[in-house]
């Protein structure tokens, strides 16, 4: 993705890692599967903006009162003021990766927190235990397909 890029390393899903390499040996080429991944990410992320929660399930830190008095707009939501955020989040998929995030440098602030701005990290980018389900559904499906096929 172009602009700003941050890497969120995903752990404890070995067991995805290793379907889609079982996956990537049997058919060669993932972008299919990824393309179905990423378009599920994206509709997973839509719902924790809903939500206001990390992947966790944790609720975001709230907004701090000086700036919620100065809010115009979502006064009561954290990280939507015109839905830019939320609206940039892309996923790129090819025969190898998938890459899914935004391009925006404030997603990064909001990820991690910036602490001389006295911003806390509101993680949003991540996979739940459902998402990782999810995800390894998909990579099944995607294998059941290439066997038969």
């Amino acid at each position: 993705m172009a602009g700003a890029k941050f890497n969120v390393e995903v752990s404890g899903i070995e067991e995805v890692k290793a379907a889609l390499e079982r996956l990537e040996q049997k058919a060669g080429n993932l972008a299919p599967v990824f393309r179905d991944i990423g378009g599920y990410l994206l509709l997973a992320h839509d719902e924790r903006f809903k939500e206001q929660q990390s992947p966790e399930g944790d609720p975001w830190e709230p907004l701090s009162p000086q700036y919620k008095k100065r809010k115009k707009r979502n006064k009561g939501k954290v990280l939507v003021l015109d839905d830019l955020l939320a609206g940039t989040l892309r996923y790129q998929a090819s025969a190898k990766e998938l890459v899914f995030g935004t391009d925006r440098i404030y997603g990064a602030t909001h990820q991690f927190g910036r602490d001389e701005a006295n911003i806390p990290e509101r993680p949003f980018l991540g996979l739940s235990r459902g998402d990782e389900t999810e995800v390894l559904r998909l990579v099944e499906e995607h294998m059941a397909q290439a066997l038969e096929g």
